[in-house]
C-alpha cells in the first residue's frame, strides 16, 4: 500500500480559540496509482499556478474541491488524520510533556546490560529533548498518525486488498531539500515507540482473513523481542500469537518526498488543508465538505469520531459546537470497517 502523509498548519502556540492543525495520511492500494495520478494531472493542468507544479487549496474554488474528494471516494483510499488545537499547548504545557518523555526514555537506563544500548537510548533521549516545541508537537501526532494507521488500515485492506500488505511505501512531505532535525529523529524515535505501544495494544487481526502478505511482518517464532519485560520488568501481551515486527514495517521504504514529484503526497496536502479549513469552519457550506471528507474516513473504535483530537494538555479539553457538528457530520459519512459477507 501507499501511504502519503503531509500536514497542515504551524503547531505553534496561539491563543487565539479554534487553532486548529492537523497531520493526515492517505492510505490507498498500490492498484490505484494510475488514477491517483492522473486525478492530481487534472488538477495542476486545470488549477495549479504558473510555474508551481502542484495545486494548493487557496488555487481550488469549494466546487472544485468537492469533485475532487468525490472523484477520491470512487476509490478504496482512506483519509487517517489527527488534529490538535494550537491554543491548548502552551509554552509550559510542551516544555512539560517534552521533559516528561525524555525523563521516561532515561528512567531505566541504567538497567541496560550493554554500553552500546545505553548510548543508544540516550542519544534518542537527547533528539526527542533538542526538539523545537513545533516540531516535537509534530512528532507526538505522527506517531498518534501511525499507530491509528496500523490499528485501522491493515484491518481495513486485509478484507478489501490483502495483497496490498505486502509493503508499505511511506511517503512524506519533506519540507528541504536535505534531511532535517526532524526528519532525523523520525527515523529513530519513530520505531522504537511504535514498538514499544505494540507489545501493550497488539495491532487487531481479523480471524479468517487472509494474511499472507503480511506475514513476513512478524518475528520468527522464539525471536520475538522481550528486553522491555527482561530489563524494565513492564507487562506486555504474553498472547501465543506472533508480535509484529513494527521497526520493520515503518523503517523498510520510508521517504521524505517532495510533493511536486508524488501524487499520493499531493494528495494528503489537499486533504490536510481541507481538513484543518472545515474543523475552523471556513467554507461556505462547511457541513458538506465535512460530509465529503468524512467520506473518505473509515469507522473508529468504539464508535469514535473519525478525526483523533490529541493535546498535551493534562486538563480536559472540549471542542466548540460548529467543530463537533462538523465531526459528528464526517462520522456519519465514514465507511463501515467490516465488510459483509453473504453467509452461504
Amino acid at each position: 500500500m501507499k501511504i502519503g502523509i503531509d500536514e497542515s498548519g504551524t503547531f505553534v502556540y496561539t491563543d487565539a480559540d479554534n487553532s486548529w492543525n492537523c497531520v493526515v495520511a492517505y492510505v490507498y492500494p498500490e492498484v490505484h496509482n494510475r488514477l491517483i495520478q492522473e486525478h492530481v494531472r487534472q488538477l495542476v493542468r486545470r488549477y495549479a499556478r504558473p510555474g508551481g507544479g502542484e495545486v494548493k487549496l487557496r488555487d481550488l474554488g469549494e466546487p472544485a474541491y468537492l469533485d475532487f474528494l468525490a472523484r477520491l471516494h470512487e476509490l478504496d483510499g482512506v483519509l487517517y488524520s489527527i488534529a490538535v488545537n494550537a491554543s491548548t499547548n502552551t509554552p509550559t504545557v510542551v516544555a512539560d510533556h517534552q521533559a516528561d518523555q525524555v525523563r521516561r526514555m532515561l528512567a531505566h537506563v541504567d538497567k541496560m546490560l550493554y554500553q552500546s544500548g545505553r548510548d543508544g537510548v540516550r542519544d534518542l533521549a537527547r533528539r526527542v529533548g533538542d526538539l523545537s516545541h513545533q516540531l516535537y508537537i509534530q512528532m507526538v501526532c505522527q506517531v498518534q498518525l501511525v499507530i491509528q494507521i496500523l490499528h485501522s488500515a491493515v484491518l481495513f485492506f486485509v478484507q478489501r486488498h490483502p495483497r496490498t500488505l505486502g509493503r508499505f511505501r511511506w511517503r512524506i512531505d519533506q519540507k528541504n531539500s536535505s534531511p532535517t532535525a526532524y526528519e532525523k529523529a523520525y527515523a529513530q524515535l519513530l520505531p522504537a515507540f511504535l514498538q514499544t505501544a505494540s507489545l501493550h495494544e497488539p495491532v487487531p487481526m481479523l480471524e479468517g482473513a487472509d494474511y499472507r502478505w503480511f506475514d513476513r511482518f512478524h518475528f520468527p517464532e522464539g525471536e520475538e523481542p522481550t528486553y522491555l519485560h527482561d530489563t524494565y520488568g513492564l507487562e506486555i501481551d504474553d498472547s501465543d500469537e506472533r508480535k509484529l515486527n513494527i521497526g520493520q514495517l515503518v523503517r523498510e521504504d520510508v521517504r521524505f518526498v517532495d510533493s511536486r514529484l508524488d501524487a499520493g503526497v499531493q494528495v494528503a496536502d489537499l486533504l490536510a488543508s481541507g481538513l484543518r479549513r472545515c474543523l475552523r469552519s471556513q467554507f461556505a457550506n462547511n457541513e458538506l465538505v465535512a460530509s465529503r471528507i468524512g467520506a473518505l474516513m473509515v469507522q473508529r473504535q468504539h464508535n469514535n469520531v473519525p478525526v483523533q483530537l490529541i493535546t498535551l494538555s493534562s486538563e480536559e479539553q472540549e471542542a466548540d459546537v460548529q467543530v463537533y457538528s462538523s465531526l459528528l457530520a464526517m462520522r456519519a459519512n465514514a465507511r463501515p470497517m467490516l465488510v459483509r459477507r453473504e453467509r452461504p
